[in-house]
């Protein structure tokens, strides 16, 4: 029963660590996104490609990350 318990609790720890490791990089897009005198135009398709890497973040990390590089290289 303690190992399963120790277990549980390993997993909803690693879990919690999981989930926000990216937020650095959406927090960058929207600081970004605040302050770049870009067009609307593309400051819709920078949060297009925020939400699709958010979309992805665990579920295809690699393709996250590309979504957030590329929206961070069309806000400089």
């Amino acid at each position: 029963m303690k190992k399963i318990f120790a277990f549980s609790s390993a997993m909803f720890i690693s879990f919690g660590l999981h989930a926000g490791c990216m937020t650095n990089k959406v927090n960058a897009i929207n600081d970004k996104l605040k302050v770049s005198a870009v067009s609307e135009t593309v400051k819709q398709e920078v949060m297009r490609l925020r939400d699709l890497g958010i979309k992805n973040e665990h579920s295809n990390a690699k393709m996250a990350v590309k979504y957030f590089e590329d929206a961070i290289g069309k806000l400089n």
